[in-house]
């Protein structure tokens, strides 16, 4: 895992800490397909001013328990990353790869936030009083998903949506309730209770407010269908009525939706204008720019007083003027998305990941906000090789990312 601090120019290749299970402080040891950081979150876990990484390992093997997974919370401090705690399964004969998907939320409302950790099977964990000398306590959410490939949901996010001071809960992936076995996302009020049924199959999810309103709204990533869906938060919560759904076919949005594009594989939120509504990054991963098959872009969507819309919206890839490198054959710009105040000007900042650049040893490029939008103006862009990770191919650089930026 790489974390890379932020500064009055955003971020660099030359300001970077690397992480494994082989760090001083870091729980546990490095070994081989761990996929240690396949999962992230981050957050104020223990209250301290820091923000703290949570990375899930969710093939861990754990004893005898082969991909039975952990989860490492990481504290935030000063100087970085330093030391950390374990969490390990509550459930371990009940299903495998525990870590797999991390949201972070204050789901109590207290003010402190807890952490709801994915499993491989349809239950979710949600840890509160999360501290460096151990954790208050945990329980058991189980949700009515069915299994779809090693994985029971997809997506997993916090926000809330009723403006009540609790953040809600979404699982998002096939719902087997009425034995349909149809995409769907559920969301869990406080993290509990009775869920509210939305009708779209979240691969990715992302929430923020982009209509303004003070409650968070949701996003969803189906790129099966090239297409995002956004619901807007309400006294009632998330609802199915006014939820809009946009492709590249809709007005204002930049291309055209093919088959296997992949639009809506990776989502990110945040406001990159500044015009006090928030914005969305979507990411194409597999988009033929020009010629170049697989080669990946992203498309930032606005948002307005009346929700996300498609007007003035913006795509940014390897071919773009400014944006460092060139669009290369199954490189998959896209894959990864965040948006995030990297240099504290009130814009958020786009992060897009390539994993399979370079033989696959990965590239990360980071484009400021603006209020014109994201500019390719003092764009940067590193590879895990400059960033002093690995010169190998297969390292994947950048295939996971957490939804915001690391506190100070």
């Amino acid at each position: 895992m790489v974390v890379n601090t932020g500064s009055a120019d955003g971020v660099s290749a030359g300001r970077t800490q690397i992480v494994t299970q082989n760090s001083p402080g870091v729980p546990g040891a490095a070994e081989e397909n761990d996929q240690f950081g396949s999962a992230l979150a981050t957050g104020d876990l223990n209250g301290d001013g820091y923000t703290d990484v949570v990375a899930g390992t969710p093939h861990e093997k754990v004893g005898d328990d082969v991909d039975g997974g952990t989860v490492a919370v990481l504290w935030g401090s000063k100087s970085g990353l330093s030391g950390g705690v374990t969490l390990t399964d509550p459930a371990p004969a009940a299903h495998d790869l525990f870590g797999n998907r991390l949201a972070v939320g204050d789901f109590d409302g207290d003010g402190r936030p807890e952490l709801a950790v994915g499993t491989g099977s349809d239950d979710v964990w949600i840890y509160d009083g999360i501290s460096k000398t151990g954790v208050a306590g945990h329980r058991e959410l189980r949700t009515d998903m069915a299994p779809d490939g090693s994985d029971y949901y997809r997506a997993l996010v916090a926000g809330d949506f009723d403006g009540d001071g609790k953040d809600d809960l979404v699982v998002g992936g096939r719902y087997d309730k009425d034995g349909s076995y149809d995409g769907a996302s559920l969301v869990y009020p406080a993290a509990t209770g009775t869920p509210t049924v939305l009708p779209d199959e979240a691969h990715a999810a992302a929430t923020g407010d982009f209509d303004g309103d003070g409650k968070d709204d949701l996003l969803l990533g189906s790129p099966d269908a090239n297409a995002v869906t956004a619901y807007r938060g309400g006294a009632d919560g998330l609802t199915a009525t006014g939820r809009r759904t946009l492709t590249q076919d809709s007005p204002g949005v930049p291309g055209v939706t093919e088959p296997e594009d992949a639009f809506g594989e990776a989502v990110a939120v945040g406001d990159v204008d500044g015009d006090g509504y928030d914005d969305a990054a979507v990411g194409v991963e597999f988009e033929t720019v020009g010629p170049v098959p697989n080669a990946g872009e992203v498309v930032v969507l606005r948002g307005s007083a009346d929700g996300l819309t498609g007007t003035g919206s913006q795509v940014v890839h390897q071919g773009t003027e400014g944006v460092p490198g060139a669009n290369e054959a199954y490189d998959r710009f896209g894959s990864a998305v965040r948006l995030t105040d990297t240099n504290r000007d009130g814009h958020a900042d786009l992060a897009a990941a390539a994993p399979m650049e370079n033989e696959s040893n990965g590239a990360l490029w980071s484009l400021r906000g603006s209020a014109g939008g994201v500019t390719s103006s003092h764009a940067v862009s590193f590879s895990a090789a400059t960033a002093g990770l690995s010169k190998d191919p297969y390292t994947y650089f950048g295939r996971s990312m957490p939804s915001s930026a690391f506190g100070s």
